[in-house]
């Protein structure tokens, strides 16, 4: 794989790809300029752009699909059973660096789209972190995530590798984990679920979804909330030709709602995501997000987890299985100002554990890169945030016990009042 991008070979890169995508049938907007920036590149205006403007305009036939990366491995007589959608994308994407120039063969198509793409060096998700900006993150959800997802992409590596060193050991040598982790990060950081590439687009993912890259439209960054269409334009299926030639003729757009000014950054929005989601998948974070969650999972609660976010939402479900676990009373209504008590106190002790455990920034290491430590203190501001609102609605929980004691005749009295 090539070393670090230097800004002449991005130049020239980026320029290599638009003549590229054009010539494929994509389309930019003409008042938009593809610029570099340390993690890469990014999309902006070079005009005054009004709002309900198409953006960037991508064919169907330039997705990369996991369809498209089963033809092109077989065409060098790598035609694994059982590989994942993610297997099969990656692999696609690393035989653009194993293989040469002029033996490449045409079905890998994606060479000038791969080039633009930034380097492993300025890839930042935790699988990318140093060793003391991981265990910055140790004591929260994050960590624990990432040890996972590392086990899982290797596991992955290792099969492929296996598989591709029984048709060609030099390729086999060539198929490292490093490349295929940063073929990974490409898709983890860049991809979209299929269900875009329906007439009727969405961001939604679905069980037969799967991931699949838009050149072109994968170079917008991410903002919350901005509002954004995504549009497709497909021949009249009413025929059986055109119904057969759709995905030839087809094409999505990013349309932007908002008006850009001349030198702002072109953004779509990936939808609502945590910051835990974004910095695993993305290598960024949002400070203060709104859609900041915690996964909350109760020891004998038989492996069930809660998404719990800010201001205790979701919550509910883990109060009934704290009260179920109990032995309170199914229903509410006849519950005892004892369980209520008791169900507040367990619930309680769990978040000061969670909290204590989260990483102290005041103990950070000195070689923790700024990005990372960005990441690090938006991630922990939200889950603290989390913690905190359950901690509240735990007490508001104990104080109506308390009340509802109060109206039976009953004073409580607690060791530390």
């Amino acid at each position: 794989m090539a070393g670090p991008q230097t800004s002449d070979s991005l130049s020239r890169a980026l320029s290599e790809f638009q003549q590229w995508f054009s010539a494929n049938g994509g389309w930019t907007h003409p008042d938009i300029v593809f610029n570099e920036v340390p993690s890469g590149s990014s999309v902006v205006a070079t005009k005054n752009i009004p709002g309900d403007s198409s953006m960037v305009r991508c064919p169907f036939k330039l997705a990369v699909t996991p369809s498209l990366a089963t033809s092109a491995l077989a065409s060098v007589h790598i035609e694994p059973q059982g590989w994942t959608e993610r297997q099969l994308i990656c692999t696609y994407i690393c035989f653009h660096w194993i293989l040469d120039e002029p033996s490449r063969p045409a079905k890998f198509a994606h060479r000038h789209y791969i080039g633009i793409l930034p380097s492993a060096d300025k890839l930042r998700t935790p699988l990318h972190f140093t060793t003391e900006e991981l265990e910055a993150f140790r004591g929260s959800n994050l960590y624990a995530a990432t040890l996972d997802r590392t086990s899982e992409w290797q596991s992955e590596w290792e099969q492929c590798q296996k598989f591709i060193t029984q048709v060609n050991q030099v390729w086999g040598t060539a198929f490292t984990w490093d490349r295929y982790l940063t073929a990974a990060t490409y898709l983890s950081s860049r991809a979209f679920p299929s269900t875009v590439l329906s007439q009727i687009p969405s961001l939604a993912s679905t069980p037969s979804a799967y991931p699949i890259l838009l050149p072109g439209i994968d170079s917008l960054n991410h903002e919350r909330a901005r509002p954004v269409t995504w549009l497709v334009s497909h021949p009249d299926t009413g025929s059986m030709d055109a119904a057969r030639n759709f995905e030839d003729e087809a094409t999505i757009s990013v349309v932007l709602h908002k008006p850009t000014a001349l030198g702002e950054e072109i953004l779509n929005n990936y939808g609502a995501k945590p910051n835990a989601e974004l910095i695993l998948g993305y290598g960024f974070s949002i400070p203060q997000n709104p859609d900041d969650t915690i996964l909350l999972k109760i020891g004998g609660g038989e492996g069930k987890r809660w998404e719990v976010g800010r201001q205790a939402q979701g919550i509910d479900g883990v109060w009934e299985e704290v009260q179920r676990l109990l032995g309170a009373a199914t229903d509410a209504s006849e519950r005892l100002y004892e369980d209520d008590l008791e169900a507040a106190e367990v619930l309680s002790d769990m978040i000061q554990s969670l909290l204590d455990r989260l990483p102290d920034l005041h103990k950070l290491q000195a070689t923790i890169r700024s990005e990372v430590m960005t990441m690090l203190r938006d991630y922990v501001e939200g889950q603290k945030d989390i913690l905190d609102s359950v901690n509240a609605f735990a007490e508001d929980k104990k104080e109506k016990a308390i009340e509802s004691a109060r109206e039976q005749g009953i004073e409580l009295v607690f060791e530390d009042d």
